[in-house]
């Protein structure tokens, strides 16, 4: 199953996650290219990442994404289907 995959990594500032920083840059990024995709929400890294940061990922995602799954391509788990559409 091909995903597109939104890593929290990308909204780091040298590898640490400041909230004032992740906000900004949540508010300036392209959450359309997902619209319609199935999309994984990469998680389990090395880098520490807050709960709270996966769970606006995936509102900012709902409503915009076919599917969202969080984890790895090859361990994860559903998180939100649009709709009743088919995986």
């Amino acid at each position: 199953m091909a995903f597109t995959i939104i890593d929290p990594k990308e909204f780091t500032t040298e590898g640490i996650l400041l909230e004032d920083a992740f906000l900004e840059k949540a508010a300036r990024y392209n959450w359309a290219q997902f619209q319609g995709k199935k999309v994984l929400v990469r998680g389990c890294g090395s880098t520490i990442i807050p709960p709270w940061v996966y769970m606006y990922i995936t509102g900012r995602l709902c409503g915009v994404a076919k599917s969202i799954r969080f984890g790895n391509e090859h361990s994860n788990i559903l998180v939100h289907r649009a709709g009743g559409a088919e995986e």
